[in-house]
């Protein structure tokens, strides 16, 4: 049975093959089409590439937790310290803001591909309830941020007793 089923599956595989290939032969067009696809793929795919949207989760993060501490490290090559703005609200809402400035005098005349980040960014990280929001420290060097949140033991709310009568 099994001989069977795996016959009948090559044999129509092959018939979609072959018949893809008649189908191509016989339409002149299609080369030109796929021509014209390629084009507007590759001008839709430059526009999203360069769009803020794809910046989306700019800047990279790498996070590490552990019981005592969050160790949360950003990419900010490029981006001066004075650029770079750090808040967390009382929901214990992370926020980092800044803008990394591309140079004045580079001429984009000659440019083919453009793929390196320029622009006002924005990310924010939600952090556990468990955060000590006063003892946080940064620390930035080589453009890399990192901000270590120290952890605080949750207090477990005691459960009441309620007598069955």
């Amino acid at each position: 049975m099994k001989k069977y089923l795996t016959a009948i599956a090559l044999a129509s595989l092959l018939t979609t093959v072959v018949s893809a290939d008649v189908i191509d032969a016989k339409n002149p067009y299609n080369a030109e089409f796929a021509k014209m696809n390629q084009y507007f793929n590759t001008l839709v795919n430059e526009h999203f590439t360069n769009a803020k949207l794809n910046n989306f989760n700019y800047p990279r993060m790498d996070v590490k937790e552990s019981a005592k501490e969050i160790t949360l490290k950003f990419d900010l090559a490029g981006v001066p310290k004075k650029n770079i703005k750090l808040s967390i609200d009382a929901n214990n809402l992370l926020t980092l803001k800044g803008e990394k400035s591309a140079a004045k005098d580079e001429k984009t005349k000659d440019v083919v591909k453009k793929e390196i980040f320029y622009g006002s960014f924005e990310r924010a990280v939600q952090l556990p309830e468990n955060v000590e929001q006063d003892k946080l420290t940064t620390s930035y060097k080589n453009g890399i941020l990192t901000v270590i949140v120290p952890r605080k033991e949750l207090q477990k709310p005691k459960a009441k007793v309620i007598p069955i009568q």
